[in-house]
């Protein structure tokens, strides 16, 4: 099932331009039937625009997903949120190699033990529902991986598949509280809205 969203009218978590990109998502065809989410009346900080960043190849996206990883994670608090779990055990291994001294664990429903201070969590879309990070890297946004094959055929139709994949993609833009980097290979994913003015738009 897709994940049960809150909408509030206050909205303490994210700065105003991650703000409006949830705002944006929430917008999208997919979300049709959704309740309408209103713009929050709080005043909130300002900071960067997401960044989004189209490399040629999946190795370049990979490679600077583990620089921005590490380097990030030794200051602050850092969400490395993916749509599955095929890539947790590679980011967990080679994170941890990278800098030893960086703490670097995997999100999961059973987790005891929680501390928000510098270091890197690595999980789902799902698995972050309800968290909230200083950062988040959204790693592989392609057309061809959003939405997920898989549920469009489990589903057995491509319009409910993206409308869940949507909301998911709209829970991991809204975990974080400052800093969003997106970063795609190819084509830009349909879920996400293409304004340039959302974006501060990078090459690899």
């Amino acid at each position: 099932n897709p994940p049960k969203i809150w909408f509030f009218q206050e909205n303490y978590r994210n700065t105003k331009q991650i703000a409006r990109l949830g705002l944006a998502i929430s917008r999208t065809p997919f979300f049709k039937g959704v309740a309408d989410l209103v713009e929050p009346h709080s005043p909130r900080a300002d900071g960067p625009l997401p960044t989004l960043v189209k490399s040629n190849d999946i190795n370049e996206e990979t490679e600077l997903t583990l620089e921005n990883a590490v380097a990030m994670g030794r200051t602050q608090f850092v969400g490395l949120l993916n749509r599955n779990r095929d890539m947790d055990k590679y980011f967990l291994k080679v994170i941890k190699r990278r800098d030893e001294s960086l703490k670097v664990d995997r999100l999961h429903r059973d987790m005891k033990k929680w501390s928000s201070g510098p270091g890197v969590f690595i999980g789902t879309y799902h698995a972050a529902k309800s968290l909230e990070f200083d950062a988040v890297i959204l790693p592989y946004c392609n057309d061809d991986v959003l939405p997920d094959q898989s549920r469009i055929v489990a589903l057995g139709s491509q319009q409910e598949a993206e409308s869940e994949e949507a909301r998911l993609l709209y829970v991991a833009v809204t975990r974080a509280k400052a800093r969003l980097i997106i970063t795609y290979s190819g084509k830009l994913t349909r879920l996400l809205p293409y304004e340039p003015s959302l974006y501060q738009e990078e090459k690899a």
